[in-house]
């Protein structure tokens, strides 16, 4: 009689350079839903289609919510997805009622989304939650509004250079179904109190996550310094996070998953290999706080990366590591290897950007094409692989470290 929809799945691990957080993964969702809702699906609602109302046994209390069911299973398990995206898991043991509605289904507003949000983090986690608006992206915070308006413009910079990047080496993104949000909590107390409510890791070890299912960003004013008063201006907020690179490089590395999944690049509850996913999102993590506008840091080489990817390579990889890694995702979950497995995601990312970029984007399209809550096994895994780069293991592997011995920081 569980749910994984009670608990936040984040998608990676927070990994800093010389300790690994080892955190709920994506990649122990099929265990999850092998024991309460059937791998075994029998459908894919489609895009466009009616509000249902879905009551099921949550903890003994019945719990009702509306949206659009995207997976029926053959057991009658349902995956449900709210209009504000938030994905429900629904085993057939705790389903009561299923009642289709006449209303189409559309995705709630920013305005509509902010102030409900505001109000349910008032009531659970403390009074003075307040709402900043971008284009694309609801900031809900108890932080300064001017630590959420700098967070919200942060974000804006980020998604443009994103999809233009993208749009640059032919990949066809599209634009949000639902709004992108962001909770930014006003210090790490408040953090740790947010996160305790549903995630299973230490909120005291990171700066901020993504959630699966929430679809939300989470993260806490990291200019914050205790017995300060909030930083002021801009200029004050980026000299602050100036002395703490891998504070914000991990909101950066954050957002960058929830661009990837709002734009057609990845799919939530999809096969998404973890090489590709967390080496994408370390590859763009590198922040450009001296813009107002632009960019300049995407693509960069992420020095601690390329520095644990050397040693990694000198002392501890052995023959096979590019398929072992291509393969399974064994390794990021690994607490002896994951800090290696990290860089050498990053490393291999920046390798086939720079030299195979059609290969590269023909593999993104067949990831992204990957349907929702079906797990590949490894060999399928390096066959979509070897489809896209060649077969040829030992010479791609011998291109890869020539290429990476040559690369330096800058």
């Amino acid at each position: 009689m569980w749910s994984i929809s009670t608990t936040e799945l984040v998608l990676d691990f927070d990994n800093p350079v010389g300790s690994v957080l080892m955190r709920t993964s994506l990649s122990k969702i099929p265990r999850v839903l092998v024991i309460g809702l059937s791998l075994v699906v029998c459908g894919m609602a489609p895009p466009e289609t009616v509000l249902e109302q879905i009551t099921f046994d949550e903890e003994g209390s019945p719990r009702t919510i509306s949206g659009r069911v995207v997976v029926k299973a053959v057991d009658g398990g349902l995956l449900v997805q709210e209009r504000d995206g938030r994905l429900w898991t629904v085993p057939a043991e705790v389903l009561q009622k299923r009642v289709t509605t006449q209303t189409p289904f559309r995705s709630e507003t920013s305005k509509d989304m902010g102030k409900r949000l505001v109000a349910e983090l008032d009531r659970s986690v403390a009074p003075g939650f307040h709402v900043t608006h971008t284009r694309h992206y609801t900031i809900v915070s108890s932080a300064d509004p001017r630590f959420a308006r700098w967070t919200g413009q942060l974000f804006e910079r980020l998604r443009t250079a994103f999809l233009a990047f993208w749009k640059g080496r032919g990949v066809k993104l599209s634009d949000p179904e639902f709004p992108l949000v962001a909770i930014v909590l006003k210090d790490r107390e408040q953090f740790s109190k947010f996160v305790r409510r549903g995630a299973s890791f230490d909120p005291t070890t990171t700066t901020g996550y993504y959630s699966i299912l929430s679809n939300h960003i989470v993260l806490y004013d990291i200019a914050r310094v205790p017995g300060q008063p909030p930083a002021a201006t801009s200029v004050e907020i980026r000299r602050r996070l100036s002395t703490a690179p891998r504070a914000i490089a991990t909101v950066v590395h954050e957002a960058s998953h929830q661009i990837a999944f709002n734009s057609g690049l990845n799919r939530r509850l999809s096969d998404n290999p973890l090489w590709l996913v967390e080496g994408m999102a370390v590859f763009f993590e590198t922040p450009d706080l001296k813009s107002r506008s632009g960019w300049r840091t995407v693509g960069r080489v992420n020095r601690a990366r390329l520095a644990r990817f050397a040693d990694f390579v000198q002392s501890r990889r052995g023959r096979g590591s590019l398929q072992s890694l291509v393969g399974s995702d064994r390794r990021f979950r690994e607490s002896d290897s994951a800090a290696d497995a990290y860089a050498e995601a990053w490393a291999l990312n920046y390798f086939l950007l720079r030299t195979r970029r059609k290969q590269y984007a023909s593999y993104l399209k067949t990831v992204s094409a990957k349907p929702m809550l079906t797990w590949d096994s490894p060999e399928k895994r390096q066959a979509e692989f070897e489809a896209a780069f060649g077969k040829d293991w030992d010479e791609l592997d011998r291109m890869f470290l020539k290429y990476m011995g040559r690369v330096r920081s800058r």
